[in-house]
Parts: structure tokens; sequence; C-alpha cells
């Protein structure tokens, strides 16, 4: 199974209503959609989190004909949630069909940008992620940002480590290598293990790029 980071670019008319008021409004920072339900019956039910203030979001959620019902949070550390029923148009459809296929799975969130594109992961066989690329509606186009095998974006960094490179990233912890000012050095670490300083730094690098990348693809 894979995974692939897609960036989703749209057309003025395909984009969400909701999308092109967050970008041209200056008191909405960012949104990004945390959870979804897709119910039988021509709606769509979404949870938001959105950056900025509340009370134009409700304005605009209360003055469009599709929304069914909503409900916001309030604002904490200058960000709220929003439950919103809305309608589903033609276009909302087009999109969830595009990735309603097989085993693909969109994982959460999904980011609006402010240049009108929105972010997604999808995981799934390679045949699937590329039909849903392929099957986009009109108005929309996908560039693939990045791919891999999907058990690299599982767990914790230090479940990825390996038991050499966790212990070794123990011990270094431990003896203060990763303090300010530090209390070891690499050989000090390299001589509770019996190898070179240049062994025990390669498994260092490594493990720090481990926790590096994990950190990137959560941001």
């Amino acid at each position: 199974m894979k995974y692939a980071r897609l960036r989703v670019h749209h057309t003025a008319e395909a984009r969400h209503p909701m999308h092109a008021f967050e970008m041209d409004h200056e008191a909405i920072d960012s949104a990004e959609l945390r959870h979804w339900n897709t119910v039988l019956d021509d709606t769509n039910t979404f949870v938001f989190r959105v950056r900025g203030d509340p009370d134009p979001f409700r304005a605009k959620l209360e003055a469009r004909p599709s929304t069914v019902e909503y409900s916001l949070t309030p604002v904490s550390d200058g960000a709220f949630d929003c439950c919103v029923r809305e309608r589903a148009t033609a276009t909302d459809e087009g999109y969830i069909d595009a990735f309603a296929r097989g085993s693909l799975v969109v994982i959460p969130p999904i980011r609006f940008n402010p240049d009108g594109t929105t972010d997604l992961t999808v995981a799934g066989p390679p045949a699937d992620v590329s039909g849903a690329v392929a099957d986009l509606p009109d108005g929309m186009r996908a560039t693939v940002r990045s791919v891999g095998p999907y058990r690299r974006r599982a767990g914790s960094p230090a479940a990825r480590l390996t038991d050499r490179q966790r212990a070794i990233v123990d011990a270094a912890v431990e003896r203060g290598y990763y303090d300010s000012p530090r209390d070891c050095t690499v050989a000090d670490v390299a001589a509770g293990f019996d190898i070179s300083p240049g062994t025990a730094a390669e498994h260092l690098r490594k493990a720090e790029a481990t926790v590096v990348r994990h950190a990137l693809d959560r941001a």
C-alpha cells in the first residue's frame, strides 16, 4: 500500500464557496477539514478547524442556501471548530466520487490553502491513487507532491527506529549528548557499545533523520 500527498488545483468555478470566502476574508487566517460523513440523502456533514473570527464565518454559513444546519465551538487559542451539514452540489459529488473507489482512503486533514489549492493525503493501491487523480471533475487537477510506502507514515517516530538505533539514541539522551551544553561526545556514546565514533555518529544521524521526516510529514 502506498500513500500520496496531493495538491488539488481548482478553477474559480470549481472551488467550494466557503474556501473562496476564507481566501478573501481578512478575518479568516486558515481552515482545514478534519472529519466528514457523507449521508445518503444528498447532504454532506463536515467538521472544520478554522483560525480566525467566527462571526463572519457564521454569517456566511447562514447566508448560504445550501446550509442545512451548523454549530460552532467557542474560540480557543484563536481557532474554533465548525460542524456543518450542507446540501451537496454536483461538483461536491464529483470530488467525492473520484476518491470513493476500491480500498482508497483519504487521511485527514484536508487543508485549504490561501492560493485556492487544497492539500490532502490518500492511501491505498497505486492504481486507485492514479485513478482518483485521473477522475477528478472538470475544473480540478491534482499534482503529486510525494509518494511512499504507507508504513513510513504510521506510528510514532521511535517505532520507526531500528533496535540498534533506539539503543544508541537512548544512551545518548541518558548521557547528556542532546543537552545544552553537551555532557558527552559521540566517542563517549560509542564507547558504551564498543563501536567506533563514526559508526555511532551514523546511527545517530539516521535516527535523527527519521524523527525529522516524521515531524515534517505531520506538519
